[in-house]
């Protein structure tokens, strides 16, 4: 017999036999068990996550010799012809090749049909989201009212593609992605079962790759297994993977804050040097960006799944960016994902996309010449109008901005990037970007109490934004200049004044 890929071959053919998808396989299993069968059902969730298993299993649930079941027996004609697709009332259809309204009109005249043996005639349209508008119309009073024999299942991995009209006539059962730990130990099973070893860190290096999907790390796997025999190292992964070290991407941010671009080419030639995917070291560069964010928010570093190596690298490198410039080149390397995986070439679009998150620094050096360079010292408030809670001189603006910065780390550099000023009680911050502002607006129940642990009871925060002289001339006149505007002025008299944005 031919050899059949991982993935096909431990494909699950039962709800027992699945991962990660608990609360759909409950919900479906007691459904069956109370007699209450949708007429619809949607299916969603990234790729290789079980969508189209778990409708067929479905199918072979409700159809099965012995059912309605909560689990197919998988022994009976039926079941077994579900599994081998062979089975004349359980459709099995294509949305992206089955897209004509023609093609819907003779699958709704089938419906009009009793099922040639089964239960249930079911068809199961995978890529859904793939159906034209017509096709969606065309089907739509099928899936609101079909024949009491006829049972539709969707599976897509795009579900705001599917019209409101169809979602609404549907049960919905959103997928979740499969935890690392699920995965390891999925692969770890197969290979048991196949009779191969495996190290731990070696299947976690392609569970972590496989990205939540079970066939994409099977695939993988198999693609491993196929090079390295049956003794599996991670080693033996990171040749056929091509990974990228973690002190690689270090190095590649550590150039991107610089604006380094020349030495970005270079790190790049060294990675072609090396045969690396393009593609799939750009994804571990947004992961390791990710990781950095993580770290330098503060967050638990258990979410890392990292190396006690690779956590200490990390650690370092996040040091070397505030939490908002991380952000910014996140932000930045983040809008070229879709073009890298979408690009013939994905060298260039590599290049391209670290050249202009290197951009960055130039971006900095920018924002601090328009808020005037570092913040202001502020004077220490008097200690008639202003007592302190505490002994300790915690008055200058440093001090304010550390404790902010701890308690909201985002906030925080917005405010370090700020002009501060003291007048009084009053402690006033001046942003030269109204998103900054607006976003310190939306903090400021957790910044208040702050300011008056630092400044004294009496203290109060104003936000301000500072506005450019020119630009709200030029825009004045402009609107001065407005045929609406004037015809305003002409029937309703007065003068503009100012211009705000809204």
């Amino acid at each position: 017999m031919s050899y059949q890929a991982l993935a096909r071959k431990y494909r699950p053919q039962s709800f027992a036999d699945t991962i990660g998808q608990e609360t759909a396989v409950r919900t479906l299993q007691n459904a069956i068990e109370d007699h209450r069968i949708h007429h619809a059902y949607l299916f969603s969730g990234v790729r290789g996550i079980g969508k189209t298993t778990i409708a067929r299993i479905l199918a072979k649930a409700l159809n099965c010799v012995r059912g309605p079941a909560a689990e197919p027996c998988n022994e009976c004609v039926i079941c077994r012809e579900i599994t081998e697709g062979i089975d004349m009332d359980v459709r099995e259809i294509d949305a992206a090749t089955y897209t004509g309204v023609d093609n819907v009109r003779e699958l709704r005249d089938v419906t009009q049909f009793q099922p040639a043996r089964d239960r249930y005639r079911i068809f199961i349209i995978d890529e859904a989201h793939m159906l034209s508008v017509a096709s969606w119309n065309a089907l739509l009073k099928l899936i609101e009212e079909p024949p009491p024999h006829v049972v539709f299942m969707f599976a897509t991995t795009e579900m705001q593609k599917v019209p409101a009209t169809i979602l609404s006539r549907v049960q919905k059962h959103l997928l979740r992605k499969i935890t690392l730990e699920e995965l390891i130990q999925r692969l770890g099973r197969i290979c048991e079962t196949e009779g191969i070893t495996a190290d731990r860190e070696a299947l976690e290096i392609v569970a972590r790759r496989g990205e939540g999907s079970v066939r994409d790390a099977l695939s993988l796997l198999d693609q491993v297994i196929a090079f390295s025999g049956r003794n599996v190292t991670a080693a033996d992964v990171a040749i056929v993977l091509g990974l990228s070290d973690t002190t690689f991407f270090a190095r590649l941010l550590a150039l991107i804050g610089e604006g380094d671009h020349a030495a970005i080419l270079e790190a790049l030639q060294e990675a072609a040097d090396s045969g690396r995917d393009f593609k799939m070291l750009f994804r571990d560069l947004l992961g390791f960006t990710r990781n950095l964010l993580l770290v330098a928010g503060g967050a638990n570093e258990a979410m890392l799944s990292a190396s006690p190596e690779d956590l200490e690298v990390i650690r370092e490198t996040s040091k070397q960016f505030s939490y908002s410039e991380l952000l910014r080149i996140a932000n930045l390397l983040l809008r070229d994902d879709e073009t890298v995986n979408r690009a013939e070439h994905q060298r260039l679009a590599v290049e391209i996309a670290l050249l202009k998150a290197a951009t960055f620094p130039r971006l900095r050096a920018v924002e601090e010449a328009l808020s005037g360079g570092a913040a202001p010292e502020a004077p220490k408030p008097k200690p008639a109008a202003a007592p302190p809670r505490s002994s300790k001189p915690a008055t200058e603006p440093s001090s304010l901005i550390d404790k902010v910065t701890k308690a909201r780390p985002l906030i925080g550099s917005y405010l370090a990037n700020a002009s501060m000023r003291s007048d009084g009680n009053k402690i006033t911050f001046t942003f030269t970007d109204s998103f900054a502002a607006d976003a310190v607006r939306d903090a400021r129940a957790a910044i208040e109490p702050i300011v008056r642990e630092v400044y004294g009871d009496a203290a109060q925060l104003e936000i301000e934004v500072q506005q450019d002289q020119k630009a709200a001339k030029e825009q004045q006149s402009s609107l001065r200049d407005d045929p609406v505007v004037n015809a305003f002025r002409k029937h309703l008299g007065g003068e503009v004044v100012e211009s705000r944005k809204r």
